[in-house]
This record gives structure tokens, C-alpha cells and sequence, in this order.
């Protein structure tokens, strides 16, 4: 099958899929009257999600948040304890942890824990629908991209408009010293994936249908990613030195792709990777569904990145356990 051809059949895949991510999946009432998210699809040339169009008055998300209708916003704004930026306009952390340092995900010593039994690294440029010359998949663009079978979807009501959501595979946060690098834990040219806007946004994208392994069916299924959200320290006198970090990345995990429930953890640490986990119990499910999400409930320079996706499963005893070596597509799952 031709790159083309595949790249085809894959985006008529995701859009069956993206028809199972949940209502609920802004996991809260993050704006006025939240219908069911729809799924992205591009080209988006006219207009293009940047620069933004049909811009709302940030008086009014500004108000909706403040007045307690988002408490996600405010635990996410009172997470980090008023800190700012180590330096103006740095929004990513220099300081090194178990996991990366400032830009880079996994570096030196602490690369192993950050890519150990990863089925998803964002990384096989193939697989980026929007990769290469123009043209090669026409339900893309560089600003309405996905990776593999994890299809792109946000909610679009008015307070939040899907066209301003920006999907891009990105090249500096994540891969950042280890971009390109032979002499990298994953040698070769490494990416993550970046959802963002500047206008108020609830998006995602939606992992393919993974079936539960043989051996598994009843037990639990292990879930975790590696997140970033970007410090703007940006709200003006109203949020203070630290301006309003109303922002937040969350993760769902969905027993049950055709089901109507998804459970969900949110993240609220800002300027340095950090991770996502969570297990949940599979019941009488046959299949899961993950889906990786920003929010950003106001007017806000919100950037939330996205790597290393990891899926195991334990047996209903106890006794076993296993992770998923690739997750990237339906056909490639194992």
C-alpha cells in the first residue's frame, strides 16, 4: 500500500473512531453549554487556525472563569503557588528532573525512565499526516496534523472554536537536545505532538481502538503520558506577578471505545515535563480508548505538548502484566 493510499484509509479510521470519544470529554462543564467535541479536519486554509478569526472579549471568559464556573481553571491557577517564570518570557523550566531538563524529554541518566516500554513517541515522521510535500495527504495541513491513528478532535460551541486549535507535530519541545541526535537513547529525528491557541480551546486527540490482550479480559489497563504545559505567566494585574495558569492538560482513559464513559486525570504542573498515569478496571470491556486533552478556558497563550504514551495491562489476578510495544495505528497494535 503507497503512503498515500494508507495515510487515506487511516484518516477514514480516525473519523469512524473520533465518533466514539466521549461528551464529557472536557471531563467538566469548561464552558457555557458543551456540546460533543467534533473531529478536526483539514485542510484549514481559509482561514487558517493562525492567525485566529472570530475572536471572542476576553472580558467574558475572564469573567466566566473568575466566577467559579471552571474549577479545574482555578485549581490549575492555584497549583504552582503563584511562581512565575524563571525569567521573563521563559515559559519552560531549565531545571533538570527524573524524567528531562528544560526543553528535553529524557536526557543523560534520566532518558530510560522517560522512554521505557513507550508504544507512542510521536518520533516515525511517516506516520505525521501532514509530513513531507504538500499535498501528500489532503486532510492535512502543518497546522491540522495527527500521528498515526490518534485522531484530533475539540469542542466547537462558539465560547470555543475548533478552528482556532492548533494540532502540529513539534520539533524543539520534546526532542529538544536529542533532536536528530545519533548519540540520543532513540537515535534519529524526534518530535511531540503540540495542541494550542491563543483563544479559549477544550481539544485532544483520540488513540485507536485498542483491543484487550488475550489473558487480560477483566483485569485493569495501565496508562500513562508525558505532558508539558507552557508558563506564559500571562493575565495582566487581574492573576498578579503569575498572571492566570487557568490552563490544564488532562488524560482519559475509556473501558469500552463504544461506551459513553472515560475516566480522567487532569495535570496542572507548568514549565517541565511531568506525567500523567493512571489504572483503571476494564469490567466486561473488550477494547480501550485513551485520549490525550488540553484546556484553556480564556483568553491565554496556551501550549500543551505530548509524548511518550504508554499501555499496559494487568490480569484480573494479578499475576501478569504486559505493555504494548506499538500503539501507533489499529493495524499496528501489539
Amino acid at each position: 500500500m503507497t503512503r498515500n493510499k494508507k495515510m487515506r484509509v487511516i484518516f477514514a479510521v480516525l473519523m469512524a473512531a473520533i465518533m466514539m470519544v466521549p461528551a464529557a470529554v472536557v471531563s467538566a462543564a469548561t464552558g457555557p453549554a458543551v456540546p460533543p467535541p467534533v473531529a478536526i479536519k483539514g485542510p484549514r486554509l481559509s482561514p487558517t487556525p493562525i492567525r485566529h478569526t472570530d475572536t471572542v472579549n476576553p472580558y467574558i471568559p475572564y469573567n466566566w472563569v473568575a466566577g467559579g464556573n471552571v474549577p479545574e481553571a482555578l485549581e490549575s491557577n492555584a497549583a504552582d503557588g503563584g511562581k512565575t517564570q524563571s525569567a521573563v518570557g521563559r515559559g519552560i523550566k531549565q531545571t533538570k528532573t527524573e524524567i528531562g531538563q528544560g526543553i528535553t524529554l529524557g536526557n543523560d541518566g534520566s532518558a530510560a525512565k522517560a522512554i521505557v516500554n513507550v508504544c507512542n513517541n510521536f518520533n516515525e515522521q511517516d506516520d505525521w499526516a501532514a509530513a513531507g510535500s504538500p499535498g501528500r495527504n489532503p486532510g492535512s495541513d502543518v497546522w491540522t496534523d495527527w500521528f498515526g491513528g490518534w485522531a484530533p478532535f475539540a469542542i466547537n460551541n462558539g465560547y470555543y472554536q475548533a478552528k482556532n486549535v492548533v494540532f502540529t507535530m513539534e520539533r524543539v519541545v520534546g526532542p529538544g537536545s536529542n533532536f536528530n541526535d545519533s548519540r540520543a537513547v532513540v537515535a534519529g529525528e524526534e518530535s511531540s505532538l503540540k495542541i494550542g491557541s491563543h483563544e479559549p480551546f477544550a481539544a485532544g486527540v483520540g488513540s485507536p481502538i485498542i483491543p484487550v490482550p488475550a489473558g487480560y479480559e477483566g483485569g485493569s489497563v495501565m496508562v500513562s503520558v508525558n505532558y508539558l504545559i507552557w508558563d506564559h505567566d500571562q493575565g495582566g494585574k487581574q492573576g498578579g506577578p503569575d498572571g492566570l495558569d487557568w490552563d490544564w492538560a488532562s488524560m482519559g482513559v475509556k473501558p469500552g471505545a463504544a461506551g459513553d464513559h472515560a475516566y480522567y486525570v487532569n495535570g496542572y504542573n507548568r514549565g517541565e515535563w511531568s506525567e500523567l498515569t493512571q489504572t483503571v478496571a476494564l469490567g466486561d470491556a473488550h477494547d480501550v480508548m485513551v485520549l490525550l486533552q488540553g484546556h484553556s478556558p480564556a483568553v491565554l497563550n496556551s501550549n500543551i505538548y505530548f509524548d511518550n504514551v504508554k499501555i499496559g495491562f494487568v490480569s484480573a489476578d494479578g499475576s501478569k502484566s504486559v505493555y504494548l510495544t506499538n500503539c501507533v495505528t489499529a493495524e499496528s497494535i501489539k
